[in-house]
């Protein structure tokens, strides 16, 4: 059982930093940009969901340049950067209430940073799993984390030194 040690996931963090995001780094985007999927706003160099913001900004329309954030283009191509898989007899007694946690988990995340998001949920009945496919590898993490908090279990993360890439494996 490997349990979340802060330390080492701070030496982990490191070491992802170095990694580039090729969706980030590939394309300057214009202040302010706005996302014409999901109506995420580009300003002051980070994406935001503003939507005060948005419609400010779109009483002069001309002046926004219009574009598809990298969450959106991630979702697009199935570039994925977080993969949770969860298994077990307890996640099926308590699904309704695990998958509320992830969207919850979710959608707070996605406030904060816009490109944060789940790009799908599968759930598979027969062999009592459920994998959650995130644009964000810091995603996957927090939602591993806060399950492991809420229900206990074993939880363990893994770390591509390749790739922004991290898997998290939850049982019980």
């Amino acid at each position: 059982m490997k349990k979340w040690d802060a330390t080492k996931a701070k030496v982990k963090k490191q070491q992802q930093e170095d990694l580039k995001d090729p969706y980030l780094s590939a394309i300057e985007f214009k202040d302010p940009s706005i996302c014409s999927k999901c109506r995420s706003v580009y300003h002051n160099k980070r994406w935001v969901k503003d939507e005060e913001l948005y419609k400010n900004l779109m009483k002069n329309p001309d002046k926004v340049v219009f574009t598809v954030c990298p969450a959106c283009q991630k979702i697009e191509t199935g570039y994925m950067e977080g993969d949770v898989e969860l298994k077990g007899d307890f996640l099926f007694k308590h699904k309704d209430e695990i998958v509320n946690l992830i969207k919850n988990t979710a959608e707070k995340a996605n406030y904060i940073n816009p490109l944060e998001r789940i790009e799908k949920i599968n759930i598979d009945e027969e062999n009592k799993t459920i994998e959650i496919i995130t644009a964000d590898d810091k995603l996957a993490q927090r939602i591993g984390k806060n399950i492991e908090r809420a229900y206990k279990g074993t939880i363990e993360y893994s770390f591509s030194k390749e790739d922004k890439m991290t898997r998290v494996y939850w049982k019980r």
